[in-house]
């Protein structure tokens, strides 16, 4: 008999993982994120906040499911890369200051899809290889949701963004970081 693949046994990857496979996400994800130099902190968030960032700490409300938990750890980490990485500072003007919308959300997007390489590179660095599929659609599923609130100006329903087959995230090497504290941003 063939191996299945996880999302054929278990239905959609997004909102449905074994719980099983996530614990040992976590505590991989959890050891590499404090090892590239970020304290994680749970704390109540006033809603829709989920998590923020600020360049010195990852933060996360614990009302939050444990799978978006696991998924909002990989790509916080991702965006708090970007805020305090020296070599990636000229990417973030145009996301700051493009008025021109259009413009914006083809950086937004750029942003986005940068910061899902380090969550996937530091999935690699931590040893996890066989949730490519499922970190690939949460990526895929939070373009979607935030992109329909960028086009909207109103928080869209999570399950009507939900993407499975969406196109694999790649790996993107982490730059050399030099922590520093942010202006406070915000995973909704």
């Amino acid at each position: 008999m063939s191996d299945v693949a996880g999302h054929e046994v278990h239905g959609s990857r997004v909102g449905e993982w074994p719980a099983g496979d996530l614990v040992d996400l976590w505590g991989r994800a959890c050891s590499g994120v404090v090892k590239h130099g970020f304290v994680i902190e749970f704390r109540d968030l006033e809603p829709p906040r989920t998590g923020i960032f600020d360049g010195l700490r990852i933060v996360l409300d614990p009302d939050v499911s444990f799978e978006m938990q696991c998924f909002l750890l990989l790509h916080l980490f991702g965006h708090s890369v970007q805020w305090v990485a020296p070599s990636l500072e000229h990417k973030l003007a145009d996301l700051q200051h493009t008025e021109d919308r259009e413009h914006f959300m083809s950086v937004l997007h750029a942003y986005e899809l940068e910061a899902a390489g380090f969550g996937m590179q530091l999935m690699r660095e931590v040893g996890v290889t066989g949730l490519d599929a499922w970190y690939s659609d949460f990526v895929a599923t939070d373009w979607r949701y935030v992109e329909g609130y960028y086009q909207t100006n109103q928080l869209p329903d999570w399950k009507s963004c939900v993407v499975s087959g969406g196109p694999p995230v790649m790996p993107a090497p982490i730059p050399e970081l030099r922590h520093h504290q942010v202006e406070v941003r915000f995973a909704f």
